[in-house]
């Protein structure tokens, strides 16, 4: 599995994760015992960078991954999770990771989110209070996730001992406004940028042309599927990665398989609105 730069801190993570958005509680043990073949199964192909959330599932997502986590020793696996922005407060901030700690089963986070912005509390606020977590042993890296690039640059002023290492941003093939509005900014800034929802939420089934038809050529050219092709084309970019979720272990294998396509330039061109962007190096 291709590599990449987690931000200037020198540590390389999968270019492909894996998400676990669509864990929830109370279902059947089978149920559960599939989403962990499918995360076994990544980690197997070397997507060992598992993305979880304090909100999906309301801990449940977490509490699966702590317990995939027992089957690996800790530094085979890069764990990332998200606070909630309801969290105003440094207590309950603290009683946040706390509990996301607990239910992973593991002292220290590799990353740690916030999910989204909260209008009602200041960002350097609620990055100081991050950035004491770093401080605490609790997560080696802080970032954002759903940030504007103005709001970005106000968390990046706001740390004093760290760097804001990462924004977790709603890029795909279909959803492309972040390519030419902010992934500049962040490739200029050298952080690093991670792509929810590469498949969208209905895996393509609506595409608009000439998109699908352009796509639909490509992937033919390729001998493979729309959606790894549209997988391979988000993590053509420099200095981003993704974190597909895959419930069935062809789709992980699937997934995995995409991470290696190469797409021409010719090909990133007629796929992208903008056209001026940054392609990866496959050499890295």
């Amino acid at each position: 599995m291709r590599k990449i730069d987690l931000g200037k801190t020198g540590e390389q993570i999968p270019v492909l994760g894996q998400g676990t958005w669509g864990i929830v509680g109370g279902k059947r043990v089978e149920w559960y015992d599939q989403w962990k073949a499918s995360l076994q199964k990544g980690i197997e192909l070397g997507m060992t960078h598992i993305d979880t959330a304090e909100a999906y599932g309301f801990g449940a997502s977490e509490k699966v991954v702590g317990e995939i986590i027992k089957e690996y020793g800790r530094d085979e696996l890069f764990i990332t999770s998200k606070l909630l922005p309801l969290h105003i407060t440094k207590k309950s901030m603290e009683k946040a990771i706390d509990k996301t700690l607990q239910l992973l089963g593991i002292p220290t986070l590799d990353l740690f989110l916030i999910h989204w912005p909260n209008p009602l509390i200041p960002t350097k606020k609620h990055i100081r209070i991050m950035e004491s977590f770093v401080k605490a042993g609790k997560t080696r890296y802080i970032g954002v996730s759903n940030f504007s690039v103005k709001r970005f640059k106000v968390a990046q002023q706001a740390v004093s001992n760290t760097e804001i290492v990462n924004n977790q941003i709603h890029i795909n093939i279909a959803q492309q406004g972040h390519v030419g509005k902010s992934l500049p900014y962040y490739q200029k800034e050298g952080v690093t940028v991670s792509a929810w929802s590469p498949l969208g939420h209905s895996g393509f089934k609506n595409l608009k042309e000439p998109l699908k038809s352009t796509l639909e050529k490509v992937a033919q050219a390729h001998d493979v599927t729309i959606h790894q092709i549209a997988i391979a084309w988000v993590v053509s970019f420099k200095n981003v990665f993704t974190i597909p979720k895959a419930f069935k272990t062809e789709h992980v294998e699937a997934n995995a398989a995409a991470a290696e396509i190469q797409l021409s330039e010719a090909e990133m061109h007629e796929l992208t609105e903008c056209k001026e962007f940054e392609l990866a190096s496959f050499d890295a």
